[in-house]
């Protein structure tokens, strides 16, 4: 059943509160306020009337000028900055282990330009945190500046400042000489690092829009991180003769024997690269000492470093990967096990073949290779919600039976809320004749055949046929058919009692099932009786063979 959207029809005037206007700074302040949109919006402000409330008391406490966390500006702009700081990482690191400049002469590299872009960027955002509000706890965020300032001077204030001062830049720009100084400011650059976890976090968070399953956004978060490890890895390669060229101003001897030639100069940025990259794979992979051999007792410390590193992230790797497998396919692995349980019950029962076939035909029908616990499932929910998944899943049986055609959607839904399902193998006895009848069965799946009380073949019924119902309006209660399955077939119970509340008590349900079941009473007391006629007529003739045999 489709759900309609709630439009209001109340003139209460707005209740967003949000400031009034289409101008830029309308639209700017609108975007500081605390927004439905931000993923992490209703994992703590459980309802609208709580956003409310939030926005009333972010323009209490903190004006227009403050930022809240939960804002689509604080979800863009964290976003930004997620892809500018990570941006900053990989550059720096770059600028510091792989841009060397002549002795007592560097100068601008193409690299110094996009970095220091990078730190201009960086400073706007260390001043623009200095208004973002933060969360303290479970949906208890501050809003006030001076908390606000003081929480980040204690947090990542000195980080992000470090890390985004383009001092080497400037260095470099006005020609100092003092290669050490450079150095120092380049290893200041990359302290931002520390904050990849947190910038992973930002990304996946903005990617949560789109409502993807939780598995993807895992998968998102260790592929950039894996991305990042091996792009420092590769850089981490050559810090050794890096540092001591920014400290001497001279190239190490003997170091880098993985190349060609020691000294680094000599080749270019791209092909420096290219090998660092290859042998941060090849350790990922674990095949990194083996096809570098290294000597130089910094060079071994170097790359038992790098192993280490590599194989760390791996085993991570491979208990994330293990956990993301086991999440997705838990309810595949967990019927595996109770099938594993069923054989050895089985096998301890000795039970005979056939009935081990039809054990686990049963099994395999009733969860299609996916265990799961339904009942468990359905009593969280709501009743409203237990009553559209029953509809859902019972809305090729409603399409099927024409016994519901015409009637009114509640009416049909309280029949379909008292259905419980029910699977029976071929040869199984549904139904015996002679039995009290406390229920009747509407068919899912399946075919069954009919028999009559002289065990006469009446018919076959199919997919949203019902049978069963004549017993409950007759007095005595008792079956007048009898019904064997002729393969696997799922059919949906309804109880007497059920039947008698829902049924009989809508006069135009009552009054299609017993016109249905007065056809179906003629049409098998003709089938009997013309049974009995055949019978009487076959017995006749045996005693006229007799009496001829005995002349």
């Amino acid at each position: 059943m489709k759900r309609k959207k709630h439009y209001t029809t109340l003139q209460l005037g707005s209740s967003s509160l949000k400031p009034e206007g289409s101008g830029l700074w309308s639209v700017l302040c609108k975007a500081c306020l605390i927004s439905e949109r931000h993923p992490a919006t209703y994992q703590n402000f459980r309802s609208y009337p709580t956003v409310i409330a939030e926005r009333q008391r972010h323009l209490t406490e903190g004006g227009l000028y403050v930022v809240h966390p939960f804002s689509c500006f604080s979800l863009v702009w964290d976003s930004v900055m997620a892809v500018v700081n990570v941006a900053h990482m990989i550059v720096s690191s770059l600028r510091l282990c792989y841009v060397l400049h002549p002795k007592g002469r560097p100068r601008i590299h193409a690299i110094d330009h996009v970095l220091f872009s990078l730190h201009l960027l960086c400073l706007i955002d260390v001043a623009v945190r200095f208004n973002i509000g933060y969360l303290e706890g479970k949906a208890n965020v501050i809003l006030r500046r001076p908390l606000i300032a003081c929480h980040y001077l204690q947090s990542w204030f000195v980080v992000d400042l470090i890390s985004s001062l383009p001092i080497s830049y400037g260095l470099i720009l006005n020609e100092s000489e003092d290669m050490r100084l450079i150095m120092i400011c380049h290893i200041m650059a990359n302290i931002k690092a520390v904050r990849i976890c947190k910038e992973i976090n930002n990304i996946v968070t903005f990617l949560k829009i789109s409502r993807l399953p939780y598995i993807y956004y895992g998968i998102v978060r260790n592929v950039i991180l894996f991305l990042m490890v091996a792009h420092w890895c590769s850089c981490f390669i050559y810090i050794a003769p890096v540092l001591y060229f920014y400290w001497t101003g001279t190239m190490v001897q003997n170091y880098n024997s993985f190349l060609n030639s020691t000294d680094l100069k000599s080749y270019t940025i791209t092909e420096r690269y290219r090998r660092g990259i290859y042998i941060s794979l090849s350790a990922f992979m674990g095949t990194g000492y083996s096809l570098n051999r290294v000597f130089e007792p910094l060079e071994v410390l170097i790359h038992a470093m790098l192993i280490l590193v590599a194989t760390l992230f791996m085993i991570y790797t491979l208990v994330h990967l293990l956990t993301l497998y086991f999440t997705k396919y838990h309810s595949v692995i967990r019927y595996h096990e109770l099938m594993n349980q069923l054989e050895e019950y089985m096998r301890h029962k000795q039970f005979p073949a056939q009935l081990k076939k039809r054990v686990c035909a049963f099994y395999y029908y009733n969860f299609q290779g996916n265990y799961f616990r339904e009942d468990l499932a359905l009593n969280t929910l709501s009743e409203q919600l237990r009553n559209e998944i029953i509809l859902h899943t019972c809305h090729k049986l409603l399409d099927k039976v024409e016994l519901f055609n015409g009637l009114p959607a509640s009416v049909v839904g309280s029949v379909l809320g008292c259905l419980r399902a029910e699977v029976y193998l071929p040869n199984d006895l549904v139904l015996r004749a002679g039995d009290i009848g406390d229920c009747m069965y509407f068919i899912a799946n399946g075919s069954v055949a009919v028999y009559s009380l002289k065990g006469v073949e009446v018919c076959h019924l199919e997919d949203g046929a019902y049978f069963g119902e004549v017993a409950l309006l007759m007095k005595d209660s008792k079956r007048v058919a009898t019904v064997v399955a002729v393969e696997i077939t799922q059919v949906y119970r309804l109880d007497a009692e059920d039947f008698r509340q829902f049924i009989m008590s809508n006069p135009v349900l009552y009054e299609r099932i017993e016109a249905f079941a007065s056809q179906r009473m003629h049409e098998t007391v003709l089938l009997d009786e013309a049974f009995r006629r055949k019978r009487e007529q076959l017995q006749e003739r045996t005693l006229d063979l007799d009496k001829m045999d005995l002349k």
